[in-house]
């Protein structure tokens, strides 16, 4: 949850401001659309939005490509300014190569390098910015075209004899910052720079002296995958307004070229108009937790830009049930208070909330801030490095002591940070330096907001008897219990979350090749290639999430559907604790339990509640009347 979350949460009509200004909306992320909502709905009663405030609130939404007249009516009618930016014309043209029926194949990586090179030979001098998906694609790219451009022969085959040769320049989040400067520095004269770059070139920033664009079609993105409950990153065809952003990158300093790899009929078939919002692909979760501590209940009729799947909303609910944060009607309990102050998933910050009613949260702190920024560990393209890089990850794996993909984290953490020379340490260890920079300061962060909420008197106190690898592993275990799974044959393990799905241990994991000695064990995350991988691994025993998995089962998505409203009726209450009594085990006499059931279940009972719940429903309508 970011920043602007937590000015309402804590002003809920942002009386401290005069203006807010909200950039970049056609990005579509998660908090802009739910901040987009909030705004609307403070707007559509306006007595209580300028109660208080000298001057009204003013709203201003920027967006660079948007369906303007959906916004400007989602926000009652306001007026639309159009401001011309300064872009020179690109003139795109499709390719042959890929196709609707393509969608699954790489074979686009060849495909974009083959055309990259053509307009190295072929066009005027001038930098080229090829689009693909991800590190490892980008790394097979450069490779290949280094290879590829090595065998040119100046004289005869380039078209533009001003161009002598070509630099080849790879651009992706985790890279090093010193290797990202150099892409924005002029190349060498009678150099022609061809960066290799993932949507961040097309989004967050803007590299000088592009003429070209070569377009893979594809992009990475972020989508929740219901059969295994998590949000899995996945390659697919970019939307037509995406594809006019990256086209449109090579118009800002000079006319311009875009050259698609895909067909029309894959621009026609295969392309979304616009890419979908994320509020409508990934895990709602905590979205619906900070929704709820903002007091609006009803989750379902909320105003959103774009109205995610019903079903996206129950699993949230769901989630948070499973993990204390609501009750079975719905309202926030203390532990939710807590757990939406967090920036995290909710499973970690169920963890970290844990360690620290056990005292222990210097476990966990570190943990969750390496689990918050982008990969840690690097993974060079090379063959021999690649040797090498695993090799001290091996050694750093070890160093922690036990197999714990966890604790390999915690210490990596710890040893970076104690170290005199932390860049330098990362180097040796094959370690992203600007990666932990990140989990610094996050943990830093987590930590602050930690202190501040184990100053109020109710914070919870607990006690664990156990060694300090258990405390640690049984903690993870309270966050993590979604993600159980128990070794079924040989390597396979099988989830404990009601899919049964079967998954892998992958080779990065320290718990790799070990998977004989193990049982049951919990993931952090799930990656998803020629078979589904589990991530960042460590074993557990059962005992510690016995008492925890049937929660995965007790709760109806559906019976949550009246929860996500602003109601729950007694007569609901009645029908869900005759059901949960039904299945629990007998007790000590079952004669005692089957009269309560029946004196609960009889018609007039329910008939009573319903009355109940009317004859509230009735003094409500009256107190608003009044």
């Amino acid at each position: 949850m970011t920043a602007h979350h937590r000015e309402i949460l804590a002003d809920p009509v942002l009386s401290q401001y005069s203006v807010v200004i909200l950039d970049e909306v056609h990005e579509r992320s998660l908090n802009t659309d739910i901040l987009l909502g909030l705004l609307k709905k403070m707007f559509s009663n306006p007595a209580k939005a300028n109660k208080g405030r000298s001057v009204p609130l003013k709203v201003v939404v920027m967006s660079a490509t948007l369906e303007t007249e959906k916004l400007s009516a989602f926000l009652g009618g306001c007026p639309v300014f159009a401001i011309p930016g300064r872009t020179f014309p690109v003139t795109c043209t499709f390719g042959f190569a890929v196709g609707p029926k393509d969608i699954e194949s790489t074979g686009y990586v060849k495909e974009v390098v083959k055309v990259a090179l053509d307009v190295h030979t072929s066009e005027m001098a001038g930098d080229i910015l090829v689009f693909l998906t991800g590190q490892s694609e980008i790394e097979r790219a450069c490779d290949l075209l280094f290879e590829k451009a090595e065998s040119i022969d100046y004289r005869y085959d380039v078209e533009d004899q001003t161009v002598e040769g070509l630099l080849i320049l790879p651009l992706y989040g985790s890279m090093p910052t010193d290797q990202q400067r150099q892409i924005f520095q002029p190349p060498p004269p009678g150099i022609r720079k061809c960066v290799v770059a993932t949507n961040i070139a097309a989004t967050s920033l803007t590299i000088n002296g592009i003429k070209y664009i070569v377009d893979s079609g594809f992009v990475k993105q972020l989508n929740h995958n219901s059969r295994v409950g998590m949000d899995i990153l996945e390659v697919v065809p970019i939307s037509k307004s995406e594809a006019q952003q990256r086209a449109g990158r090579a118009g800002r300093t000079s006319a311009g070229k875009c050259f698609r790899i895909y067909t029309k009929e894959f621009w026609e078939k295969s392309m979304p108009e616009y890419t979908v919002p994320e509020i409508q692909r990934t895990s709602l979760t905590a979205v619906i937790l900070t929704l709820k501590c903002l007091g609006v209940h009803d989750v379902i009729r909320f105003p959103y830009l774009d109205c995610p799947e019903e079903r996206f909303i129950l699993e949230a609910l769901k989630q948070l049930y499973q993990f204390d944060a609501i009750n079975r009607r719905g309202r926030v309990t203390q532990l939710g208070e807590l757990m939406v102050e967090f920036p995290l998933h909710p499973g970690l910050t169920r963890a970290l909330l844990k360690a620290a009613s056990l005292g222990c949260q210097d476990l966990l702190l570190p943990v969750a801030a390496m689990l918050s920024v982008e990969n840690i560990f690097i993974r060079p393209g090379h063959p021999e490095k690649q040797k090498e890089a695993d090799k001290k990850h091996r050694e750093l794996a070890a160093k922690s002591g036990s197999m714990n993909d966890f604790a390999t984290l915690l210490s990596v953490f710890q040893s970076c940070k104690s170290s005199d020379r932390p860049s330098a340490w990362c180097k040796d260890n094959w370690v992203h330096w600007r990666a932990l920079k990140s989990a610094f300061s996050v943990e830093t962060q987590l930590r602050e907001i930690l202190l501040r909420l184990q100053e109020k008197r109710d914070f919870p106190v607990e006690t664990f008897d156990g060694n300090k690898s258990e405390l640690f592993r049984c903690c993870l275990c309270t966050g993590y219990f979604t993600n159980v799974a128990r070794r079924s044959v040989g390597k396979v393990f099988c989830t404990m979350d009601g899919h049964g799905s079967m998954v892998h241990i992958h080779p990065s994991s320290s718990l790799f090749d070990q998977e004989a000695e193990l049982n049951w064990v919990i993931f952090h995350d799930v990656l998803v290639t020629s078979r589904v991988y589990i991530r960042t691994v460590c074993p557990i025993r059962y005992e510690w999430v016995k008492d925890l998995l049937p929660k995965l089962h007790e709760v109806d998505v559906y019976e949550l559907s009246s929860v996500a409203r602003e109601e729950v009726t007694d007569e609901e209450m009645v029908k869900w604790e005759t059901r949960e009594a039904a299945k629990r085990p007998p007790e000590v006499s079952t004669e005692d339990a089957m009269k309560k059931l029946e004196k609960r279940n009889n018609e007039a009972s329910v008939s009573d509640a319903r009355a109940r719940y009317l004859q509230r429903k009735q003094q409500r309508q009256q107190k608003k009347a009044l």
